[in-house]
């Protein structure tokens, strides 16, 4: 038996174990059961990962969630295949000063308490190159405001995942997100927590459009009708 047929066969009776064991248990009580375990390895892997970044030219995808971008550096706070790093990011950001040329997050900001966030932009300051560019999106709570006001019919829009009952669930939803969005932005607030935290160009950007090369064309489109775009170059 050749050592490729043996390591299939080694990884088909891990697999034979694994279903038995959830079978037994239930998926619930196995995941609690071993799920410190896989977060401890996902730890040690992003350890050696920071070790092993280069010393400048970064590409950061902050809070990805599933969206993970090819040849970035990827981060999250939830283990995943395709995360590069399991950080959480109250607690700053894991690299260099003056290491990053472009920092990506998109619709994450709205899930961090105000003072974490502003911490949270002088970190991206910090690490990021002169010239270097931060690319946010999030809600546009100054285009939900507005069209509660004046005219309803975005708010009522099919392309939102969820239903409303009235304008207002709408705005609500927006704001809380179920208990996940902390706090919201308009253009105005989020250029001024930018500017507090140390860059001093700021400017509203559109849809697919960046200053960055690294950043252009990488935003996902069905969040693009109820977004804004800033960019703040350091």
């Amino acid at each position: 038996m050749s050592a490729t047929e043996a390591n299939n066969q080694n990884l088909s009776g891990l697999q034979s174990l694994k279903r038995l064991v959830v079978g037994l248990m239930g998926r619930e009580r196995a995941n609690r059961i071993v799920g410190p375990y896989h977060d401890w390895r996902a730890r040690r892997r992003s350890r050696d990962v920071i070790i092993a970044l280069p010393e400048k030219d970064l590409c950061v995808n902050i809070g990805c969630g599933p969206n993970a971008l090819p040849e970035w550096v990827n981060l999250d706070a939830a283990r995943g295949d395709r995360i590069d790093i399991v950080w959480d990011l109250r607690r700053g950001l894991p690299f260099r000063d003056r290491s990053c040329t472009a920092i990506f997050g998109e619709h994450v900001i709205e899930h961090i308490p105000k003072d974490g966030a502003e911490f949270l932009l002088r970190e991206c300051h910090r690490v990021l190159q002169p010239g270097g560019v931060v690319r946010l999106s999030t809600p546009d709570a100054g285009k939900f405001l507005r069209a509660y006001v004046n005219h309803q019919e975005f708010l009522n829009d099919s392309r939102f995942p969820d239903p409303a009952d009235t304008p207002m669930d709408r705005v609500n939803m927006m704001m809380r997100e179920f208990g996940q969005h902390l706090w919201v932005y308009d253009i105005e607030s989020i250029c001024l927590a930018l500017k507090k935290a140390g860059f001093t160009s700021t400017r509203e950007q559109t849809f697919g459009e960046s200053a960055h090369p690294r950043m252009q064309d990488i935003d996902l489109e069905e969040r693009a009708f109820e977004s804004l775009y800033v960019e703040a170059i350091k």
